[in-house]
């Protein structure tokens, strides 16, 4: 037997909002409804949106047409997300954005101190967030309780080359989230379908503008992944085959490219969908943020055979449980090459995975439980459990006691 407990920890998410029971839906789906419209019942709404900030830096001015522009690529990733999730049966309205009476996307200025040139994406990140929660604080938005994606001035485009020297990431959980962008005259979804006009960028060479959009805004689509509170996460063997490239891996560079017919697109996973669905944010509800989370995964059994590994445990937690996640990472490489998995619920505070097109290298099983108040987005890496595992010649994966 192998146990692990952890606890007690500070709560900061919440769950959603109430979740209509397809008929021959996964049950794994069917099973995260029930326990969170049971655990929302009643609670209040919130009032959260994604607040979109625009940094200037002191030589440059706003590049043209950026709220329309901005606006419109939100709007996208929203309907993405929006489609994605509801692909599975999970249902969810999309990113929720503040706009004025004109339908335009509402947007935070913030002017640099500094020139562009000053700035680069390896070291102002920091600098940059401070800038941009002084402006937001004077409006009585705190980055502590609040999700907040800023595009930067800072990327350069001459008509022909790009680049661009801004911070490019995010971070968040189920209370609050940050991520840096950056914006540029040819940042513009119109231009996903773009096959026939190019441009240079400094990190991709010469590809067309459609490319160009797919890598960028899909890069917006993934850093807000992070944002809400999603680790890296690659695609299986059989899904690349079949649906693409997951968001949260290298998803990002081929976003919406069935538009132009160059390959599958990008896709959100089972697992990734199930733990996005209590963050507050999409849910409208923040009940359980203010409570201590215990847990423990227990009684975790390993069955191996090649390509396939059957795992059974059992859990306590002092919030209902919805869902669980394992994430296979093979060594080297971080974690964008981890695989997800999503896991049955069970009886008596039972799970079993059955896990299949594997990854081939050694690296650690890590075990998420999915709670109610959706704290699980607080815990660094998310997990619970971790495990590391060998791979045998025959591609049986033998695991070994974990923490």
């Amino acid at each position: 037997m192998i146990t692990f407990s952890k606890g007690p920890w500070l709560a900061t998410l919440a769950v959603t909002c109430s979740f209509l029971v397809a008929s021959a839906e996964d049950a794994r789906v069917t099973t995260a409804k029930e326990v969170l419209t049971a655990y929302q019942a009643g609670a209040p709404r919130n009032q959260r949106v994604l607040h979109v900030a625009y940094f200037c830096p002191a030589d440059r001015t706003p590049a043209p047409d950026y709220q329309e522009r901005l606006g419109q690529a939100l709007g996208d990733i929203s309907k993405f997300y929006a489609d994605q999730l509801g692909q599975y049966g999970l249902p969810m309205s999309g990113i929720p954005l503040v706009r004025d009476a004109q339908g335009k996307l509402i947007i935070h200025l913030v002017k640099g101190t500094r020139p562009a040139a000053e700035y680069s994406e390896a070291k102002s990140a920091s600098e940059i967030r401070h800038d941009v929660k002084k402006v937001l604080a004077a409006e009585g938005i705190g980055l502590d309780t609040n999700q907040v994606i800023v595009f930067t001035r800072l990327g350069n485009y001459d008509g022909t080359n790009t680049s661009h020297n801004s911070p490019y990431c995010g971070t968040g959980d189920c209370r609050s989230g940050f991520c840096w962008q950056f914006d540029s005259d040819i940042l513009d979804r119109h231009l996903l379908t773009e096959t026939n006009r190019w441009v240079t960028d400094h990190q991709y060479g010469h590809i067309t503008l459609g490319r160009y959009n797919s890598i960028f805004i899909g890069g917006t689509a993934h850093e807000l992944g992070h944002l809400f509170g999603l680790p890296h996460n690659a695609e299986t063997v059989v899904d690349l085959k079949t649906r693409g490239h997951a968001l949260m891996g290298d998803g990002n560079r081929h976003y919406r490219e069935e538009l132009r017919g160059d390959g599958k697109g990008s896709f959100i996973t089972l697992a990734h969908a199930l733990r996005l669905v209590s963050n507050p944010l999409f849910s409208g509800v923040e009940r359980g943020l203010d409570e201590d989370w215990n847990y423990a995964v227990t009684n975790c059994a390993f069955t191996a055979t090649p390509g396939h590994l059957k795992i059974t445990g059992q859990f306590t937690s002092s919030q209902p449980i919805y869902g669980v996640v394992a994430y296979v990472d093979p060594d080297g490489g971080g974690d964008y090459n981890a695989v997800s998995y999503a896991g049955t619920v069970g009886a008596n505070n039972t799970f079993t995975f059955d896990l299949e097109s594997l990854p081939k290298k050694a690296g650690q099983l890590r075990l998420v439980l999915l709670c109610a108040s959706g704290q699980h987005l607080n815990v660094g890496d998310g997990c619970q459990a971790h495990f590391p595992y060998t791979v045998e010649a025959d591609g049986r994966l033998t695991v070994a006691d974990g923490k």
